[in-house]
């Protein structure tokens, strides 16, 4: 038990979290414990705590001196308009920090799990590939305030930071209906459904532009990389699975995993799209035996979101690299895994 290293994960029912803390658990000599507010049945590794909640954050922590490496993966609530609650994310991070230090006397590492907003992907265009060390877009941004408040924390302590900077967290989460591909597997099988073609609903010049993504258990593998590679303290490194693809090139490919009869660029907006959807998806529900409702698949707000992306979205990978890391996941493999991994779960319908 005196080599366990014992890890503690934040927010860890969360899309990237939940990954980290799978990751974790199947690598020897690891304990690795989430916390979240509630606690999932049946797990005994898991502290429920509110992070809003500085005493009773506290006194959670402290029933688990031994942690020593901290992910941090939570987020204020937020919905798709880019701009996020910059106090609410800083609290919730500094009451960690406090309850941390007053309770880990083991704590070596805080890791926080960002994005590629770090770069404002989100308001528009942006050099690319944005490297960690770009200039950094006018705020708001909770990122930076959340980074400035752990380096200066960690000035003069023992324990070092780390930042994961990846971009859109592709995974099978079923249930979890603010995900790539489960909201395009829905609107092709609606397409289907409806003999239409699966058209391209984002603008032209998002049709031509060069996107990339992370496949989810990369990016675990990533944040356990930078929570044991010394060279990765106190420095941030972007996180993607190093590969990039344009729509016009991926679309053909998604229409022939989804079975659906290939479109062009017909440009609209997913959320007036949908209006009136449900009915047509139940028919597809009944005839397939898929377990969820629309609303718990597909997420068109987010589909408006990043169709709506016009530019480049491309981060460098170079910093990872010469720190000694060596990971890259196939993009185009990963949608086919994930498609077919959803259909296995009946969450989508057969090709």
């Amino acid at each position: 038990m005196e080599n366990t290293r014992v890890t503690l994960i934040v927010g860890a029912t969360g899309a990237a979290a939940s990954r980290v803390l799978e990751r974790g658990r199947a690598q020897p000599g690891e304990t690795v414990i989430g916390l979240s507010r509630n606690r999932p049945p049946g797990d005994d590794l898991w502290l429920a705590a509110d992070l809003g909640d500085r005493v009773g954050l506290t006194a959670a922590l402290a029933t688990r001196p031994d942690i020593s490496r901290i992910v941090y993966a939570s987020r204020a609530p937020h919905g798709e308009t880019g701009v996020e609650d910059v106090p609410a994310n800083l609290r919730m991070l500094r009451n960690l920090v406090d309850a941390a230090e007053a309770g880990l006397p083991r704590l070596a590492h805080i890791h926080l799990i960002q994005g590629a907003k770090w770069y404002g992907m989100h308001l528009g265009p942006y050099r690319t590939p944005a490297r960690e060390d770009d200039p950094r877009h006018p705020p708001p941004n909770f990122y930076y305030d959340q980074q400035d408040f752990i380096a200066g924390r960690q000035r003069g302590k023992d324990w070092v930071w780390s930042t994961s900077r990846p971009n859109f967290v592709l995974d099978v989460a079923p249930g979890r209906a603010r995900n790539m591909v489960s909201t395009l597997g829905a609107y092709a099988a609606i397409c289907r459904e409806l003999d239409e073609p699966f058209d391209f609903p984002g603008w032209p010049s998002t049709w031509n532009a060069l996107h990339e993504v992370t496949d989810a258990k990369f990016l675990a593998e990533g944040v356990l990389w930078m929570l044991g590679e010394p060279r990765c303290a106190n420095r941030a490194f972007n996180m993607t699975n190093g590969d990039a693809f344009r729509w016009s090139d991926l679309w053909p490919f998604l229409a022939e995993q989804f079975g659906c009869r290939p479109g062009g660029v017909a440009s609209r907006y997913m959320t007036f799209w949908s209006e009136g959807k449900e009915e047509v998806w139940e028919r597809i529900r009944a005839r397939h035996g898929l377990a969820l409702p629309l609303d718990q698949v597909a997420n068109w707000a987010f589909f408006d979101f990043f169709m709506g992306m016009d530019y480049d979205v491309l981060c460098s990978m170079t910093a990872a690299r010469e720190a000694g890391f060596t990971g890259f996941v196939d993009s185009w493999r990963m949608f086919s895994d994930q498609i077919a991994a959803y259909r296995e779960l009946r969450i989508l319908p057969p090709a």
